[in-house]
């Protein structure tokens, strides 16, 4: 039996090099050794994310930090073949096996075409400022172990996409623009038929909005070894 979410309380303890390793163990090092199941289970979006991507004008040019193995990236793609193809995704992630998934992920002749990746930290993407017409973040930023760094990745999005007039970044030589970002992560808040139940985890603790969920991988995409990892160190969803 899979071990229950484990509830804890990290916003006030963790120190700048603390959360880096913290998140190491519990998210990178996690996300290597599920990867390949994990991509198994992730390709159905989810429903508002299309609806932001067809709400911008052809021609315009995004990034999904945090893109895990690419399943938004190919909608309106100008990279793929499919109808609407008017924009361009471009897509970074930490977990390298998931980028090599995302390389070719398109629901059709995927092999014939390919992503713009690259294996990137959501905190610091390497793209240029105040460029970009929108960027999304898909279940990315609750990974983060402090609400210091959780900042960071919402302020990455925003200097990456085209300032608004009177923005930090308009002037005359960048332009101004109508830049804009979509944010999806786990709310610790379950509405309705919510799968997972975090209050009950833990009652006693009423500052600790912060869960391990543990990642049980199915026999044919896992060993022993990998099993017994992944159950150490649990897949860490803040």
């Amino acid at each position: 039996m899979a071990r229950p979410s484990q509830q804890v309380d990290l916003g006030s303890t963790l120190q700048a090099e603390q959360a880096t390793a913290y998140e190491q163990a519990n998210v990178h090092a996690v996300y290597d050794v599920i990867a390949n199941h994990f991509s198994s289970t992730r390709y159905k979006p989810w429903p508002l994310i299309p609806q932001f991507l067809q709400s911008l004008a052809p021609g315009s040019a995004g990034a999904d930090l945090g893109c895990g193995n690419g399943k938004y990236l190919h909608l309106r793609s100008a990279l793929g073949p499919g109808p609407d193809a008017s924009i361009v995704t471009l897509g970074s992630d930490r977990c390298e096996p998931l980028i090599n998934d995302a390389l070719h992920n398109f629901p059709e002749h995927g092999e014939n075409h390919a992503q713009e990746v690259a294996v990137a930290d959501a905190l610091c993407s390497q793209l240029r400022s105040a460029v970009l017409d929108y960027a999304i973040s898909i279940a990315t930023i609750h990974h983060f172990s402090t609400p210091e760094r959780r900042m960071r990745a919402v302020q990455e999005l925003i200097r990456i996409i085209k300032p608004v007039k009177h923005g930090k970044y308009s002037n005359d030589n960048l332009g101004e623009g109508s830049g804009r970002f979509l944010i999806f992560v786990w709310a610790y808040e379950q509405r309705g038929g919510g799968r997972r139940k975090f209050d009950s985890v833990l009652a006693d603790s009423e500052n600790a909005q912060d869960v391990l969920v543990p990642w049980v991988m199915t026999p044919q995409h896992t060993n022993q070894q990998d099993t017994e990892e992944v159950h150490q160190r649990c897949a860490s969803t803040h």
